[in-house]
């Protein structure tokens, strides 16, 4: 017979209570599995998890069996019960424990719907044990498709509360009460909605034969055990897991304090290299060795610190640890966009990695699994760098890491941009300090604050004697007050000033100077100092008088050349005339010997004019070894003319040879030129007196460095000192320079020193002057000695005429007088001549009659020597012809082109050189 129950109301709301109570208990402890610190703590909340539900479920169930009322005694078996109660507890516990690992249950996980399957048969059997459990005079029939849909609610509830416990698991206990509530009740009438599912499919039929019961539990036992166990065992828990949390609460509380602390403490000292006067490089060396050595960050102790250059789209490591020579050299440059540094300035992100996965393709031979950190460097305007750093393969990524380790990136930005700045500053202040100009920068007031070392160089002063002082020191006195007002109005208005002016040196010279003052403005415009930028002119002013010396030269060159011609014409008839005079005064020495005199003075006056061409056109001069003892004693019979017998001469001549290589026409006019502005300098002199010495001189190493390319050497020395007035000291300075001269009007051309400068460097020597006014003034020349086993060239001596043999000469030349005196001069050599003016007639004459020899000028009107000469040799390629020229002979020979074998005579040529020079065509 069937015997049907009936339930207990309030037994069962308490049943239902009890699981939502112990549901709640349980996700309480969910967040105490995932935070614990220990692999040991976190197994014995996964215990208590599976003890709470377990036992949770299980009371729920029992108290839900006591609810229903049957008309005969129902009693229990001790181990079957027992055994539903671990069933339930071992299979919760199973079932919570992936909830360990970060990885946790999701939703669209095979391995959750597994789990919540595996736990939900679990407590169908904890059901269904715990109803075997039940001893009664009756026999239980369970409905199969009751007994699916049973299992099936239990499967469901198992994963939505598995789903919902890994959903709360980083909660605190008392934290989202409600969504706690909800689920706790969700899940305890899930469980409570299994349970009566599964009683609503059970019929009870009673037997017969009547058993009878040993070691039962009467059910009213039952219910007061199980209600006070159940209790005991979710306020132990509950306790259990909030002081478990204060506990951790603490703990992380202590642990975040102390990481806050080594943030602060490693940002500090981060900032603090900034501070530092260190490289670049050096400091962010130092920045790598703090981060890696943070304990808590729990990195490997590897890493590096690349710089970015945008333009290159490239990466350059400047530090790393621990890299290995490999590595080094594999990431010496990484390209953007590649491996995992290359990708994280690309994206400009920062970028954690767990392991090695295809983005990191940068793999040396041997290389572990490992993880990255790569952290930008960003500023303002754009990416500065990446920080590299290796953690151990699985490492956890966490919000504290990220946020220090991009705090730390932004420090670093810092620091580079701070570097930059400086290294950027750095170089415009020893751009500036060591600019060619002078730098003076003042405050608004006119106090300087800073110059450079050109001013220093310039102006003599030192910079801690020019600092604090004002800018009045450098005043020469040559601008007056209204102009300094004008320029000081001109830049406290805010315009710039630009000027040129003399300013004094510190020793009370002056030099010229091109000034330049510029405001020196604020952030909001306001003027706060002004920068003074003096350029010495010197040098440009000295290129100026040496432009314009080249420019007298020139011109010095151009009046010579001009009158060379014709004044070489007219020594050429004079001497000619000479020499015709001196043969008709046979046999009177004496009027001979004032005839040689006039005509040697005469040839001198020629090489004069030749000097001057070479010295207004800086042309090379022919050297020869020459004694310059013997030359000095031979030219002091020509000099004894020019010096009054009233001045004391006191000659003290060194008895060596003094060989050197010089040319006697130039150091001739070099001696007269001295003697010359001695004789006017003592002429206001009481006691008169000119000092001249010649002495041997060795060059050592002060000579050589005051005088630049002089050789530690033998150099011939000659004195010449005068007791004149002497020279102010500032005309010493210009006392070589061409037309500059301390006499007065009229009495001094200005090129006898400036001659004798250049007659000086043209021997490769030096000259100097030293003068005190009143005192005198004395001269010092050095020329340097040559090897004495030179062969000495030989005096010429006058020749003797050669006599003709009444050959043919034709003289061509423009000029009737000199034209006239060369043939009359042949006539008395025995030559016959004929006479043309132009090149024009010389060539109809020579067309018409057979002339031996034509003497030809080089320049005439209509035709010119030259082309004469070509017509001629063109008719007659066996004519004979000399060439005489009054300009300059280099010049002439520009112009022969074809007939450069023709033999030159310069103006005014001897008649013993003409002889000869025809008897040599004609022999």
């Amino acid at each position: 017979m069937e015997i049907t129950g009936t339930y207990n109301w309030i037994l069962v709301a308490i049943s239902v209570m009890a699981a939502v109570g112990a549901s709640f208990v349980t996700l309480s402890t969910v967040p105490r599995i995932y935070s614990s610190s220990s692999d040991r703590r976190s197994l014995a909340w996964v215990a208590a998890f599976g003890l709470s539900l377990g036992a949770g479920i299980w009371t729920m169930h029992f108290i839900a069996i006591l609810a229903l009322k049957m008309p005969i005694p129902v009693q229990f078996d001790i181990s079957l019960t027992a055994i539903s109660l671990l069933l339930a507890v071992a299979v919760s516990s199973i079932a919570i424990y992936p909830l360990r690992f970060s990885g946790g249950l999701k939703p669209s996980s095979l391995r959750t719907y597994f789990i919540g399957t595996i736990m939900g048969l679990g407590i169908a059997g904890m059901h269904y044990s715990g109803m075997a459990a039940m001893r009664m005079n009756a026999t239980m029939h369970h409905d199969a498709v009751i007994v699916m849909i049973a299992v099936a609610i239990a499967i469901i509830a198992s994963t939505t509360a598995l789903l919902i416990a890994n959903k709360l698991r980083d909660t605190h206990i008392f934290s989202q009460l409600p969504t706690k509530t909800l689920a706790a009740i969700v899940m305890g009438v899930a469980v409570s909605a299994m349970h009566y599912t599964a009683m609503e499919g059970m019929s009870f039929f009673e037997t017969t034969t009547k058993l009878h019961f040993e070691a039962v539990i009467e059910p009213l036992i039952m219910a007061i055990f199980i209600l006070i166990v159940a209790f005991l065992i979710q306020g132990g828990i509950i306790i259990v897991a909030l002081f478990d949390e204060a506990y951790s609460t603490s703990k992380s509380a202590a642990k975040a304090l102390k990481q806050r602390a080594d943030i602060n403490q490693s940002l500090s000292e981060i900032l603090s290299l900034a501070l530092e006067s260190r490289t670049l490089s050096e400091t962010l060396s130092k920045v790598l060795d703090v981060i890696l050595d943070i304990k808590w960050l729990a990195l490997d102790k590897k890493g590096s610190i690349f710089l970015a250059d945008d333009k290159k789209s490239e990466l350059t490591m400047v530090v790393e640890r621990n890299l290995g020579e490999e590595l080094r050299s594999l990431c010496s440059t990484v390209e953007y966009d590649r491996c995992l540094c290359g990708i994280a300035a690309q994206n400009k992100k920062l970028l954690f990695k767990a392991c090695l996965d295809n983005d990191h393709v940068t793999r040396p031979d041997g290389v572990t699994n490992h993880g990255h950190y790569c952290i930008p460097i960003l500023a303002p305007g754009g990416l500065l760098g990446i920080i590299n750093l290796y953690v151990q393969h699985g490492h956890q990524q966490n919000d504290e890491e990220s946020t220090f380790l991009t705090a730390v990136a932004d420090a670093v930005a810092n620091i580079i941009q701070n570097k930059q700045l400086e290294s950027q500053a750095d170089k415009i202040f020893k751009a500036i300090d060591q600019a060619g100009e002078a730098v003076l920068i003042t405050d608004f007031n006119g106090v300087i604050e800073y110059v450079n070392q050109a001013f220093c160089s310039n102006s003599g002063y030192s910079e801690e004697e020019a600092i604090g002082q004002n800018p009045s020191l450098l005043n020469s006195g040559n601008q007056d007050v209204a102009f300094y007002e004008k320029m000081w109005k001109t830049i406290k208005s805010g315009e710039v000033w630009q000027g040129e002016i003399i300013e004094k040196r510190k020793n009370g010279s002056f030099y010229p100077a091109m000034l330049t003052i510029s405001p020196i403005r604020a952030s909001d415009g306001e003027i706060t100092h002004f920068v003074g930028i003096h350029e010495d002119l010197s040098e440009h002013k000295t290129l100026e008088a040496q432009f314009r010396q080249a420019q007298k030269m020139e011109a010095l060159g151009t009046l010579v050349g001009g009158i060379a011609h014709d004044f070489n014409n007219m020594l050429a008839g004079m001497i000619g005339n000479l020499f015709m005079v001196k043969k008709k005064m046979h046999g009177m020495p004496e009027l001979t010997e004032k005839i040689e005199r006039v005509e040697k003075v005469g040839f001198q006056a020629a090489d004069m004019i030749k000097q001057m061409m070479v010295f207004a056109r800086s042309e090379e001069v022919k050297m020869h070894p020459l004694s310059l003892t013997t030359f000095i004693k031979e030219a002091f019979r020509l000099h004894q003319i020019v010096i009054p017998e009233n001045i004391k001469l006191d000659k003290q001549i060194d008895s060596h040879k003094l060989i050197i290589m010089g040319n006697p026409t130039q150091l001739q006019q070099m001696i007269l030129n001295l003697f010359g502005n001695a004789v006017d300098a003592v002429k206001k002199t009481k006691n008169p007196a000119i000092t001249f010495r010649t002495a041997q001189f060795y060059a050592d190493q002060s000579f050589c460095t005051k005088h630049i390319g002089a050789k530690s050497d033998n150099y011939a020395h000659l004195m010449l000192h005068d007791n004149g007035q002497g020279i102010e000291e500032a005309h010493l300075e210009r006392i070589f320079d061409p037309f500059f001269t301390t006499k007065e009007v009229g009495k001094g051309t200005g090129l006898g020193l400036s001659m004798s400068m250049t007659i000086v460097k043209s021997h490769h020597g030096f000259i100097e002057v030293k003068s005190e006014p009143g005192l005198g003034t004395e001269f010092h020349v050095y020329l340097p000695l040559a090897d004495e086993k030179e062969d000495l060239k030989n005096i010429e001596v006058p020749s003797v005429a050669v006599e003709g043999n009444g050959e043919i000469i034709l003289v061509v030349d423009d000029d009737s007088n000199l034209r006239h005196t060369a043939a009359e001069a042949l006539e008395t050599l025995g030559y016959k001549t004929m006479m043309a003016e132009n090149g024009r007639e010389a060539v109809e004459i020579c067309q018409s009659i057979a002339v031996d020899v034509v003497l030809l000028d080089v320049v005439m009107p209509e035709v010119g020597g030259p082309e004469a000469a070509r017509e001629i040799l063109e008719k007659n390629p066996m004519a004979k012809i000399i060439f005489a020229t009054g300009y300059d002979k280099a010049d002439s020979l520009l112009s022969f082109k074809g007939i450069e074998s023709i033999p030159v005579l310069s103006k005014p040529f001897k008649i013993q050189e003409l002889s000869k020079s025809i008897r040599i065509l004609l022999d």
